[in-house]
């Protein structure tokens, strides 16, 4: 059942760093929590959260730099997964930053992933490079998507 009609979105707080620490955690995410808190103190980062049903459902954290989208983090709670949630988080801060003029969105994600890459190639992203050891234990793939 998509979940896309019932999402409310917002600035991220430090009040929500538990849940999405959580959510972090159980995406086998990277990030320690001094990473999203200095996120929100940012300038040119936007962290935003998904709520459903009143609680955190998912976040994202994106860079507006020369005009590009830097996509540095996003997650899903793992119950509402493949639901439409990412997709629309990914919407949502483009929505966010079209004022700025980006005319793409860079990332990139764990060579070994295959979800993800999945996840952002139906979205649109292409393949553009290899970061060789990125990750301690892999590399990464370069992802675009022209907008």
């Amino acid at each position: 059942m998509p979940v896309a009609d019932s999402i409310m979105f917002r600035n991220a707080t430090e009040a929500d760093l538990d849940l999405i620490m959580d959510i972090e955690a159980a995406s086998s995410g990277r990030w320690e929590r001094s990473l999203f808190v200095h996120e929100l103190g940012t300038s040119f980062s936007r962290f935003i959260v998904a709520e459903v049903s009143g609680t955190v459902a998912g976040y994202i954290v994106a860079w507006n730099v020369a005009g590009e989208i830097h996509l540095n983090n996003i997650a899903v709670r793992q119950d509402l997964r493949m639901r439409g949630l990412g997709r629309s988080l990914i919407g949502r801060i483009v929505e966010i930053l079209a004022p700025f003029g980006p005319e793409k969105i860079l990332l990139e994600v764990n060579e070994k992933n295959a979800a993800a890459r999945g996840f952002y190639r139906k979205m649109g992203f292409t393949e553009t490079g290899v970061r060789k050891k990125y990750y301690d234990d892999d590399n990464a793939v370069l992802m675009e998507k022209k907008l």
